[in-house]
């Protein structure tokens, strides 16, 4: 896209850059049993062998629906992985391998804001936060992985790196939604349609119980 360069008014202020994000719903039972029978397989060699290819298809894949979420993540590149072997890529290839598990839903369209908003509706900031971008994906691999998974690659997973709700989480934030006065709205009007947005992706996410939700955002 061309930088266009634009001279502000006096006294204009900056605005911040809106952020984005999206959202899946992703069968995690499903994936770690396949991800755990790649890594935990009788010949290790010859799984990650395996687990390299399959994650390399899905980086070159040509579906859009893949590479939506493909592209969103800080991941190596398939040139990486072919490169060398480095213990780093385990993480690399969780990630990407998920995308074949994954069934899109509603996501937030300005998750920064909505979570700079919903304290002024009475929300903790801990909650508008998990709400918004989810818990560590740490604890995601901790709650569905094998053991030898999760000895391997939970550590290696980046302080920050978000993000999932559980369906307990999903519930209790339905009910927060469910909770809010009507009436702090009065001077959030702004809030009203990223609210809308939360409880339409959060509502997606609770019509599935057996999956969870998986969030990308900056």
């Amino acid at each position: 896209m061309e930088r266009v360069h634009v001279i502000p008014d006096v006294g204009a202020v900056a605005r911040p850059r809106a952020s984005s994000s999206r959202a899946w719903l992703l069968d995690a039972d499903t994936f770690h049993r396949v991800f755990d029978d790649l890594y935990a397989g009788v010949d290790r060699a010859e799984g990650l062998t395996r687990m390299r290819w399959l994650a390399t298809q899905v980086w070159r894949s040509t579906d859009p629906g893949t590479h939506q979420y493909v592209d969103r993540l800080r991941t190596g590149s398939a040139d990486d992985w072919e490169a060398a072997y480095h213990d780093s890529h385990l993480v690399d290839w969780y990630r990407v391998l998920m995308a074949g598990h994954l069934t899109p839903v509603p996501s937030v369209s300005d998750p920064r804001r909505l979570r700079n908003g919903l304290p002024q509706l009475g929300w903790t900031p801990a909650e508008a936060r998990r709400a918004t971008y989810g818990r560590e994906l740490k604890s995601l691999v901790e709650a569905y992985g094998s053991l030898p998974v999760v000895a391997d690659i939970a550590p290696q997973l980046m302080l920050d790196s978000r993000g999932w709700l559980g369906p307990d989480d999903v519930e209790r934030a339905l009910d927060r939604l469910r909770g809010i006065d009507p009436g702090c709205f009065r001077h959030a009007q702004p809030l009203v349609p990223l609210v809308e947005e939360l409880y339409a992706m959060l509502a997606a996410a609770r019509a599935r119980p057996d999956g969870v939700l998986l969030l990308l955002a900056d």
